[in-house]
């Protein structure tokens, strides 16, 4: 069982030199285990990449279709009290960003806050960072 942030979901979805490492991983584990709000996370960084002109309107199309298949396979965590407490104590403790608080906050959710041996996959070093530290078995893209 693995949780993924978005940004590990992101290469899952287009093609970029990430996506391959994200595929294996994808493989690795069974079961994957994402925050509720990731796919909504994941929409706003294709539409972002799309302004940007890394990806064309048709391949964020295209993306958005393979997100939908990945929604199909992957568990949920959904939103609870325990999220946001934890979460609220993260900007300040970890400078951490309110999304990155959630995701992790989700992420202990799901391991019932007993992180020792629960992967976390993630390609934004300082998440990956906090959540070593909190004791998650990590994976940077």
């Amino acid at each position: 069982m693995s949780f993924w942030d978005s940004s590990a979901l992101v290469p899952l979805c287009t093609s970029e030199p990430r996506s391959i490492l994200a595929g294996r991983l994808w493989k690795t584990f069974s079961t994957r285990v994402v925050w509720w709000e990731t796919s909504v996370e994941i929409c706003s960084a294709l539409a972002r990449i799309e302004r940007e002109n890394i990806i064309s309107f048709q391949q964020r199309l295209n993306a958005e279709r393979r997100l939908e298949l990945l929604e199909k396979v992957w568990v949920e965590i959904q939103p609870i009290s325990r999220i946001k407490e934890l979460a609220r104590t993260f900007p300040a403790k970890y400078k951490m960003k309110a999304a990155d608080s959630l995701q992790l906050a989700a992420a202990l959710v799901w391991c019932k806050e007993q992180p020792k041996n629960k992967d976390f996959v993630s390609s934004d070093a300082h998440l990956i960072k906090v959540a070593e530290t909190v004791g998650f078995s990590v994976h940077l893209l």
